[in-house]
């Protein structure tokens, strides 16, 4: 059987062809992304929400609580775990985080960093605490 110079064009196009609708939904995921922010929640409670899409500079988040002091900081648009004055320093790594759904936990000091997609509206209640996304402890 003898290949021609049609079937490879045919095929050819069917092969890009097939690439068009991972285009297109990775293209419409950036069109609605409003960006990357980052969570950090405090015994279980939202403590503070900062915008990282974007974010420039250094900029350090200071929490002091009964069972310890932890300083997160953010750099550019990665965020990461300054210091911490718990036992076995776990929370240092991974140095920095930046893409959504990675997280950086301090268990001794019941801390959670985690980075998450599109940003909420401020006045957005979340419905399990119903406390608005702006609610810092």
């Amino acid at each position: 059987m003898k290949v021609k110079k049609w079937d490879v064009i045919i095929i050819s196009l069917f092969v890009i062809a097939s690439f068009i609708p991972a285009l297109i939904f990775t293209l419409q995921a950036r069109a609605n992304s409003g960006g990357y922010y980052v969570e950090i929640k405090v015994q279980g409670e939202l403590y503070e929400t900062r915008q990282l899409t974007g974010h420039t500079g250094r900029e350090e988040i200071r929490i002091e609580t009964d069972l310890g002091v932890n300083i997160v900081e953010i750099i550019e648009e990665k965020v990461g775990m300054y210091e911490a004055d718990c036992p076995d320093k776990v929370c240092y790594s991974p140095e920095y985080i930046s893409r959504a759904g990675e997280t950086i936990v301090c268990l001794p000091n019941r801390i959670v960093i985690e980075v998450k997609g599109e940003k909420p509206d401020a006045d957005d209640e979340d419905i399990i605490t119903g406390w608005a996304s702006d609610h810092h402890e």
